[in-house]
């Protein structure tokens, strides 16, 4: 499912190594999580906590047979809302409505404030998000 993803984003490269994500199973502070459908795996995300505390939502898809369904909110709202506290992500350039799923996801999230849009962090980005999430 990365390999799919990493072409859908990155169509120019650089080539994909199955290798760079091991990290999200071995080191502190790194959230992979699986997106399942009836026990089919349907998407995923991954989350980087950096030394401050902010946690990056550093990948995140699914499946494009699964789109438009409201399950990519539903699944970002439950990993935002398990960690709480200040988030930030990127947008791809390669992500067609990426900004405007974001926008709309980040708003309709309980517990979510503080919402700002801000320019791109690299070069494979048309934009990111920087928010809090808020415990009751």
């Amino acid at each position: 499912m990365a390999k799919t993803y990493f072409a859908e984003l990155l169509p120019d490269g650089p080539v994909y190594y199955p290798s760079a994500l091991d990290r999200y199973w071995i080191e502190k502070g790194r959230h992979p999580y699986l997106i399942n459908l009836d026990g089919v795996p349907i998407g995923f995300a991954l989350v980087w906590n950096h030394a401050d505390g902010t946690h990056e939502l550093t990948e995140f898809t699914i499946r494009p047979d699964h789109r438009h369904q409201g399950i990519g909110t539903q699944a970002a709202h439950l990993i935002f809302n398990a960690l709480g506290g200040d988030w930030t992500l990127g947008v791809a350039t390669h992500s067609p409505g990426g900004m405007a799923f974001w926008e709309q996801c980040l708003s309709d999230c309980e517990n979510v404030c503080e919402i700002t849009a801000g320019p791109p962090k690299t070069a494979q980005q048309i934009g990111c998000f920087t928010f809090r999430i808020e415990r009751p």
